[in-house]
């Protein structure tokens, strides 16, 4: 028994006393008596409180001791960055993380996290509609089409919107801990016609030694910063120019290995790579077979065609605030297009123009080179084949920031990244047989810059430029130049819940849609995502 409680149980008793016996007191010394006891009443209920509040303290420690621990066993390295971000943030203390899997407890670690987003939107341009295609087809001098491997399934690129309401799809995620040695995920994409893709599905191990984690099966590319995401996971309800036209709407997206590496440093620094099939839409496509033979572009390749590298380095700035910085390539050892141009019969045009078709098609953006309307002219339609290689780099940086605030009040991020994509290609195939043999040399880049700021709890507001072609120009046998296309995006997001999220989006765009013709035009969305189920925590 601690000291006050034992004063303070003999002042009770010698007041009860002199009370009982009826003693000669005066009444300032009964008040005297009654101050202290009141004294050391009050003395004692602090006390008491003080060590009910170092109780629920250690209490609280230990409960998240358990829980660092539970992790610990249920993953062997971390794969990701910490994040500055709520209940994503990983203690830079050398605990490991469970990555996406950083939700799973010892009662449910070994039974799958299920969950079904839907994400829906209405959209209205004043091109008549036209203006989500010109933003997904903006011009560069390589226009391939879709690859062999992936026709009719242009139906789930996440990229193109109709005026009015649109339903871009419904993605059921699996992800569970299968055991000790593997955690596995499977991501199904829905969209509204009822077509089923599977956008990934993979098992990656747990246990490696020295900081290693073998990845296999069809997944999105550590390559950059966004490649990884999916649609959902966006700031803004679609994706930059240059990821949507230099990789497609899928992104890298293939089958095959990952191997990534977590040495222990005092900095965090992941590096990986990848080997994956190739079958890419835009970066490392090949086209039908039909048209191979027909072009003499030989058969597609056997896999795997392509390999990525990545490097992520993300130094540690304080508590509340996180940063990382990634350097990617990646390389495809076969990429076809088929190029198209028309000219009139009798006029002196230059034929080497095979820069601006498109892969397999008529060419609809010879605008200017028809001559329609003059019955006298005569129309050709000229097409050549090319094959090679080609190769894509990656930059990127990313600072969050964790203001500390409700429901994401004060949280701000930044986020950039630039890619370069140079196809080296020979012509396999021409109308004009003396460019056959010859050289092009495709090279286009893109950056975007975006961030995004919670001004108040549940409300974030984002502002993202984005900008295709500060170098776009095909050399070689020909040597031309183009412009480049760009725009500004505004949003407003309401995360209602944890669950429901409503977003507001404005742009405008100024898009080159071919080598000598841009539209500008202004284009808004309005997005809601809904998620039903366990949805495991996202990575940096």
């Amino acid at each position: 028994m601690n000291a006050p409680r034992i004063r303070f149980l003999l002042l009770a008793a010698l007041l009860a006393a002199l009370l009982a016996t009826n003693a000669v007191a005066s009444d300032s010394d009964v008040a005297e008596l009654r101050a202290t006891l009141q004294d050391m009443r009050v003395e004692y209920e602090q006390r008491i409180q003080q060590l009910e509040g170092r109780l629920a303290t250690a209490e609280r420690n230990a409960r998240e001791e358990a829980r660092q621990a539970a992790e610990r066993r249920a993953a062997s390295r971390p794969m990701s960055a910490p994040s500055a971000s709520g209940a994503e943030r990983v203690a830079r203390s050398g605990t490991p993380s469970a990555g996406s899997f950083e939700a799973l407890t010892t009662g449910t670690a070994f039974n799958p996290q299920i969950s079904v987003i839907l994400d829906g939107n209405y959209y209205q341009d004043d091109a008549d509609g036209a203006g989500a295609g010109w933003v997904g087809s903006a011009f560069q001098p390589s226009q391939p089409g879709h690859g062999h491997s992936h026709d009719g399934g242009g139906g789930h690129a996440h990229a193109m919107a109709e005026q009015g309401f649109n339903f871009r799809g419904a993605e059921i995620a699996f992800t569970a801990t299968v055991d000790p040695f593997f955690d596995a995920a499977l991501y199904l994409g829905l969209d509204g016609d009822g077509n089923i893709d599977v956008e990934e599905a993979y098992l990656q191990t747990r246990a490696l030694p020295a900081g290693l984690r073998l990845k296999a099966g069809k997944f999105l590319s550590d390559f950059g910063y966004t490649n990884k995401q999916h649609p959902h996971d966006w700031d803004f309800v679609d994706q930059n120019l240059p990821y949507l036209n230099l990789l497609g709407g899928h992104g890298l997206q293939d089958t095959g290995v990952q191997l990534t590496w977590l040495p222990e440093l005092p900095v965090y620094t992941l590096l990986g790579v990848e080997l994956t099939q190739g079958n890419q839409e835009m970066f490392g496509a090949t086209v039908g077979d039909a048209e191979q033979a027909a072009l003499n572009l030989g058969d597609t390749k056997s896999g795997p065609r392509l390999w990525t590298a990545f490097a992520k380095v993300a130094p540690d700035i304080g508590r509340n605030q996180a940063l990382q910085f990634g350097l990617s390539y990646a390389h495809n050892r076969q990429h076809q297009e088929v190029h198209t141009h028309t000219h009139a019969q009798d006029h002196g045009h230059d034929h080497d123009d095979h820069g601006h078709g498109h892969n397999g098609h008529a060419d609809h953006n010879d605008h200017g080179h028809a001559h329609n309307g003059h019955d006298h002219h005569h129309e050709e339609l000229h097409r050549a084949g090319l094959a090679g290689d080609a190769d894509l780099w990656g930059l990127d940086l990313v600072y969050k920031y964790d203001g500390g605030g409700a429901y994401g009040q004060g949280d701000f991020q930044f986020q950039t990244e630039y890619l370069r994509s140079i196809k080296d290609l020979r012509m396999r195939y021409s109308d004009h047989p003396e460019q056959i043999g010859s050289q092009r040399k495709f090279t286009t880049d893109g950056l975007y810059a975006q961030a995004t700021y919670g001004f108040a709890p549940r409300w974030k507001a984002g502002l993202r430029y984005d900008v295709l072609g500060l170098t776009n120009k095909v050399s070689g046998g020909s040597n031309r130049e183009f412009g480049s296309s760009d725009r500004w995006s505004l949003d407003l997001t309401w995360n209602l819940t944890e669950f429901s999220r409503l977003r507001a989006q404005y742009a405008y765009n100024d898009i080159l849609v071919n080598r000598d013709e841009r539209e500008r035009f202004n284009a808004f969305y309005l997005q809601f995502l809904v998620s039903m189920g366990t949805h495991g925590a996202h990575a940096f």
